[in-house]
């Protein structure tokens, strides 16, 4: 699999848990705080993710 890949099935996976974790596997608490605390740590967790990606962005020479 290559680099190209590996960042979207990454992004995927990120994405599946932005909608499962709250949705599903939060449901049952009943603090308001819990998910925000979840959603808090995904976006640093997100943004961490596009930088890594993006400092080894590299143009393809042709």
């Amino acid at each position: 699999m290559t680099k190209f890949a590996w960042a979207w099935t990454w992004f995927a996976f990120l994405l599946a848990l932005n909608i499962a974790i709250p949705w599903f596997v939060l449901t049952r608490v009943e603090k308001m705080s819990a998910v925000f605390l979840f959603w808090t740590v995904w976006v640093a967790v997100a943004i961490i993710s596009a930088f890594v990606i993006f400092l080894k962005w590299r143009e393809v020479e042709r």
